[in-house]
C-alpha cells in the first residue's frame, strides 16, 4: 500500500519530469526522493517512470496507475479542505462533478445564482467523462454528477434532466452559416471536427448518419467540446456538437445551426443510492435544469433568461 507522501511524491514526478524539481515541490531533499521512488517500486513490483531525454517519464505501468492517484490525492485533498472548513464553522459544502460541456455551460450561472443566495456556501467543481463521472457519485466523491447519457452502476441513481439535440458549429464566414436549417446530407463533405466514439455524441451521430444511409469520417477527432470549437474558429473545420456546446459556442462569436433530433441523447443527473441531497444541492440541480430547459428551447421563443 502507497502512503500519502509517496502518492504526492508520484504525482509531483509525473508534473515536474525530474527528481530535483518534484522534490522540491514536495519538500524534500532529491536524494529522499530517489530513495523513495526505489521504495515505491520496490514494493509494488513494477518500474513507475523511465528516463528520456534527462526527463522521468512515466512507463505503461506508471501511466495506468496515475488516474487513480490522481483520485486518491484529491479525496484526501478533499476530507483536509471539509476539515478547515469545520474549523472555521463554514459547513455549507456542494461538491459537483459534470462533463465538460456541462461546465462550460450551464454550471457557471447556476453556481453563481445559488451562492448568491447562499452566503458561505462552499462549491467544489470536479470535471471528467460520463464514466468518471458516474464513478465518483457511486464512491460519493461527489454529491452529485450531471453527464451526458448514461452509465449502468447499480450504486447509483438516475434522472433525465433534459433531452439534447444535436448541432453543427462553424464560423460565421463559412458558406452553410448562410443555410437556415442544416440536416446531415449537407455535412457529408466537410471537413468535420467530431467527438470521439467512445463519447454519447459520438455514438449517436455514428448511429443517424447509417441509418440515413451517408458516409463520413472525421477530420479531427477530439474528446472535448471546447477543444472542438478551438479547432472551428482556428478554421480546422466544421463541429457536431450537442446543444449546450452549441450555446457555449455562439457565446464565442461561432454560429450554431440544428443539425438533428436525437432521442437517445439526454442530460441526466446521477448520484450516490442512498444518499441525501442537502438545499443547496438541490437548488443547484434545479437550476441545471432550468438553463438545460432553456437552451433546448427553439430560437425566437421569447424567453429571457432573466425570467428562469
Amino acid at each position: 500500500m502507497l502512503r500519502l507522501s509517496e502518492l504526492r511524491l508520484f504525482r509531483a514526478l509525473h508534473q515536474h519530469g525530474t527528481v530535483t524539481a518534484a522534490a522540491q515541490a514536495v519538500g524534500i531533499s532529491q536524494p529522499a526522493a530517489s530513495s523513495v521512488l526505489r521504495q515505491m517500486e520496490d514494493r509494488l513490483g513494477f518500474t513507475l517512470f523511465l528516463r528520456e531525454r534527462k526527463r522521468l517519464e512515466l512507463s505503461e505501468s506508471g501511466r495506468a496507475l496515475l488516474p487513480e492517484v490522481l483520485n486518491a490525492l484529491a479525496g484526501f485533498d478533499s476530507v483536509e479542505k471539509l476539515s478547515a472548513d469545520l474549523r472555521e464553522g463554514v459547513l455549507t459544502r456542494v461538491v459537483v462533478g459534470s462533463v465538460s460541456t456541462v461546465a462550460i455551460s450551464l454550471l457557471p450561472e447556476a453556481i453563481e445564482w445559488v451562492q448568491a443566495r447562499s452566503p458561505g456556501l462552499r462549491t467544489v467543481l470536479r470535471t471528467g467523462t460520463t464514466l468518471e463521472i458516474v464513478a465518483m457519485a457511486g464512491d460519493q466523491r461527489i454529491d452529485f454528477g450531471v453527464v451526458v447519457g448514461s452509465a449502468e452502476n447499480s450504486r447509483v441513481l438516475t434522472r433525465k434532466l433534459a433531452s439534447l439535440s444535436l448541432c453543427c458549429v462553424m464560423r460565421a464566414d463559412h458558406p452553410l452559416a448562410q443555410k437556415t436549417c442544416l440536416d446531415l446530407k449537407d455535412i457529408v463533405s466537410e471537413k468535420l471536427i467530431l467527438l470521439s466514439q467512445h463519447l454519447h455524441v459520438g455514438v449517436v451521430l455514428s448511429r443517424l448518419m447509417r441509418e440515413a444511409g451517408l458516409d463520413f469520417a472525421a477530420t479531427i477527432e477530439v474528446s472535448q467540446s471546447p477543444v472542438a470549437c478551438a479547432l472551428v474558429e482556428a478554421g480546422a473545420g466544421i463541429a457536431v456538437l450537442e446543444n449546450l456546446s452549441a450555446v457555449y459556442a455562439e457565446r464565442g462569436g461561432l454560429v450554431a445551426k440544428p443539425l438533428a433530433e436525437a432521442d437517445s441523447l439526454s442530460l441526466n443527473l446521477v448520484w450516490a443510492a442512498g444518499k441525501d441531497l442537502s438545499a443547496p444541492a438541490r437548488a443547484l440541480i434545479d437550476r441545471v435544469e432550468m438553463g438545460a430547459m432553456a437552451s433546448a428551447l427553439p430560437r425566437g421563443t421569447g424567453v429571457d433568461e432573466a425570467d428562469l
